[in-house]
């Protein structure tokens, strides 16, 4: 997803206006900043009363980037489940018989979404 569509969905959350910031004072004070965001707070920056930027911890953007996967799990699902109802004669496959064909391990499957979650 490109970062535009990120920040816009950032900024759509609500703002304490404690954490606004001019484009001006983020560039004299970078290193207090550097420090509130490493606080966890999210600091918007605008320019000309409009906001134009977000200073957040790196946990918000991971946060983000796992919605935007579960976002798009859930949309690729979508079409095949719409895919598969529209089917005439629809063949289905066992789940270990097309894992097996692929070379996939489903154990290995399960492990890594463990490693995800942690």
């Amino acid at each position: 997803m490109p970062l535009r569509k990120k920040l816009r969905r950032t900024l759509r959350m609500k703002v304490d206006t404690r954490d606004i910031r001019s484009a001006s004072h983020v560039g004299r004070n970078s290193g207090a900043i550097t420090d509130e965001v490493e606080a966890g707070r999210t600091i918007v920056v605008v320019k000309n009363n409009r906001p134009v930027g977000v200073v957040a911890p790196v946990s918000v953007m991971e946060q983000i980037d796992a919605l935007d996967e579960r976002e798009e799990d859930l949309r690729l699902l979508a079409m095949a489940l719409v895919r598969m109802a529209a089917a005439p004669d629809p063949v289905l496959h066992d789940w270990d018989d097309v894992a097996a064909e692929l070379g996939i391990d489903l154990t290995d499957l399960g492990d890594a979404d463990d490693e995800a979650e942690a």
